[in-house]
């Protein structure tokens, strides 16, 4: 045979084995069965317990039961209630529990724990920043509130919390949902839920610029979807599901006013903050998806949703243009 006509038959192969494998959203998660979303605990981790008992998720000494399922928690774990540190601790522990058995617990950014983290102390109860007071290894001065130099080290980089929460992502997709602390508005860059995480971490490295933490319109801000007329958003909801490959959107953030979960845009808009806290009325609810079943789970029992609405279908990521 030729050299020259061997080339060319070997070309196509060639060209196959040097193709670059595409790279995989580290924050997509596929093939999960049963996923229970909680929305904002705002320091009352009694409360929250309660939902996981109720969703089947931990048992009465509160270890993880619920086996392959995955947890989504939708951020603002601090502030509003005393027993933020209790809270954290139950997620860190409970992450380390499912992953065992198979499961994932997703402890999401909400706008309060990245206010936390940047020191905006505006809504830290007394109580919730006495709790900070061993993480700090010089006491508060009389003059100071009891915790605040714990409370800033905790939160820091290194320390305890801070280091644990800058390893986890505002915005995540699981099968063909995402989840997030407020909303996807139109105007959040990038294509990849990657490059929406980076803009979010911005705020809490240093050096960077202004980025998603402290945008109005950024993921743990954002209330469109959940307040707006649904005229005015619809196009930008099914653009930003087109963009992501996902068929909704489930968000925390907004207290409803019955506490019930809420159901927007045909079921393309959920949101789950019922007010779980006591600060705000303690009305625990989950919301559960296996499949195409969406249910809201609520002590007095289970209340399917949907209910004669056609589920939107889920949609391939829209094709990535320009820089992310």
């Amino acid at each position: 045979m030729r050299p020259v006509l061997l080339c060319l038959l070997l070309l196509p192969a060639l060209s196959t084995a040097a193709a670059p494998k595409a790279k995989e959203d580290p924050f997509v998660f596929q093939g999960v069965e049963r996923i229970v979303a909680v929305a904002d605990v705002h320091g009352d981790v009694d409360a929250f317990k309660e939902v996981l008992r109720l969703a089947g998720l931990i048992d009465a000494k509160d270890h993880w039961i619920g086996g392959k399922a995955h947890l989504v928690q939708t951020g603002d774990v601090p502030d509003r209630g005393d027993h933020t540190r209790d809270a954290f601790e139950l997620l860190m522990r409970l992450e380390t529990e499912a992953r065992k058995a198979g499961g994932r617990v997703h402890a999401l950014l909400g706008n309060h724990e990245l206010m936390n983290m940047r020191g905006d102390l505006r809504y830290v109860t007394p109580g919730e920043l006495a709790s900070f007071a061993d993480q700090a290894p010089t006491a508060d001065a009389p003059a100071e509130s009891r915790g605040l130099h714990g409370h800033t080290a905790a939160y820091a980089a290194d320390g305890r919390y801070g280091r644990w929460l800058r390893t986890h992502p505002a915005v995540i997709r699981v099968n063909d949902t995402l989840f997030l602390h407020g909303g996807l508005a139109p105007t959040v860059p990038g294509t990849t839920l990657e490059a929406v995480n980076r803009w979010v971490w911005q705020d809490v490295t240093p050096g960077q610029p202004p980025g998603g933490a402290v945008d109005p319109n950024g993921p743990v801000w954002f209330r469109g979807y959940a307040l707006e007329d649904e005229a005015k958003w619809d196009a930008g909801l099914t653009q930003v599901l087109e963009r992501f490959g996902a068929r909704r959107m489930v968000m925390g953030h907004t207290p409803s006013q019955d506490g019930r979960l809420s159901v927007r845009f045909g079921g393309r808009a959920i949101v789950i903050d019922t007010g779980l806290s006591t600060h705000y009325g303690r009305h625990l609810a989950a919301l559960e998806i296996r499949g195409d079943r969406l249910t809201a789970l609520y002590p007095e029992g289970r209340v399917p949703l949907l209910t004669g609405v056609k589920a939107a279908p889920a949609q391939a990521p829209a094709a990535k243009t320009g820089t992310q």
